[in-house]
């Protein structure tokens, strides 16, 4: 396989969309959603405003990027975490890897999920996600007890993960990743999820 090293310029403007998203991230967070302004983004890089249009459209453009790039991130994390021999009730798993990537992306799962991002961005996340499951339901593997409409099942499932790991995120608790995946499983699927 030829892998080019990317050239000088190509990893400049690479970090220059990476200061761009994270200051970003971090303004919604601070600020909320509708308050952040294209000005102040540039201004937290310490990026020139020509600098944003040469990456994003808008404001929606950014957070959405660095929405789509977190939940991609999600699921080839979990997906990666799977075996060629998968465990039993493989569907613990699933949910354990969200959690276990929530936690260790809590600011960008707070914004994509929570009060400090916006209904158009929460939308935009929970179909991207509702896509994603639809095909981890085609698997053999995943989710074949249940006797229901892959399009409802990936609704369902999608609702009851996004409300959990914003509730738990953003909700003072002691759960961990391993105690929300067992108790969500439990609640699914109506057996006891297995011990990690």
């Amino acid at each position: 396989m030829n892998t080019k090293e990317p050239t000088r310029h190509e990893r400049r403007r690479r970090r220059s969309r990476i200061r761009l998203q994270e200051a970003a991230l971090a303004l919604v967070l601070e600020e909320g959603y509708d308050a952040v302004t294209i000005q102040d983004i540039t201004d937290r890089a310490d990026l020139a405003r020509g600098t944003f249009y040469t990456h994003f459209r808008d404001k929606e453009d950014i957070i959405g990027s660095v929405i789509l790039e977190g939940v991609e991130a999600a699921y080839r994390y979990a997906r990666e975490r799977r075996a060629d021999h998968p465990p039993p009730r493989l569907e613990y798993y699933y949910y354990l890897n969200i959690f276990k990537h929530a936690q260790g992306n809590r600011d960008l799962f707070r914004v994509m999920l929570g009060g400090q991002g916006s209904a158009f961005l929460t939308h935009r996340a929970q179909q991207f996600l509702t896509t994603q499951v639809m095909e981890d339901i085609q698997s053999p593997m995943l989710f074949s007890e249940f006797d229901l409409p892959p399009e409802i099942l990936a609704q369902i499932l999608t609702g009851a993960v996004s409300r959990l790991v914003i509730w738990w995120l953003e909700t003072p608790n002691t759960y961990s990743p391993e105690q929300m995946a067992a108790l969500l499983y439990e609640a699914m699927h109506h057996r006891k999820a297995p011990q990690p």
